[in-house]
């Protein structure tokens, strides 16, 4: 190859091709950063029981029209569900759900349940009215909810 100004074409071609890989990548990785959700908002908010924040359960979005349920854990009085798995803007009934922990229990010396054997059920600790049969409602908006918040009654 005829070198020009000290550069071969063949090492212009590849250094062009390099730039154009680099700006590829970078296009991409910053697309990346905003994964297409498919029209479901980031959705969080606050539980409490009683007057103070529930440990620990989960939450449940039912839509009132068509769609899929999704959910999250509560932790602190918390819960959190990201627009990946959120919900779509609508009407949903919501469904909280939390089981009594047996204190007493060491769950690191428990051994686990023999095949074919079933685990007690746990009682549930939330009045059937705020799951099963559920009166709780919650409107998620088109740019996402803002910070639900369910009061429950003891």
């Amino acid at each position: 190859m005829v070198p020009v100004q000290g550069w071969t074409f063949r090492n212009r071609l590849i250094g062009g091709h390099l730039y154009m890989a680099v700006a590829v990548l970078l296009v991409g990785s910053i697309s990346g950063c905003n994964p297409d959700t498919g029209g479901r908002v980031h959705l969080f908010g606050t539980v409490t029981l009683g007057g103070t924040m529930l440990d620990q359960g989960t939450i449940e979005f039912h839509p009132l029209s068509e769609g899929s349920i999704t959910g999250g854990a509560i932790r602190d009085g918390r819960f959190e569900i990201p627009a990946a798995t959120g919900a779509l803007p609508g009407k949903y009934e919501v469904r909280i759900y939390s089981t009594a922990i047996d204190e007493n229990v060491d769950a690191t010396s428990v051994a686990p349940p023999a095949p074919g054997s079933e685990l007690p059920p746990q009682p549930e600790r939330i009045n059937k009215r705020y799951n099963v049969e559920s009166e709780l409602t919650a409107d998620v908006p088109e740019g996402g909810a803002s910070d639900l918040s369910f009061e429950l009654d003891a």
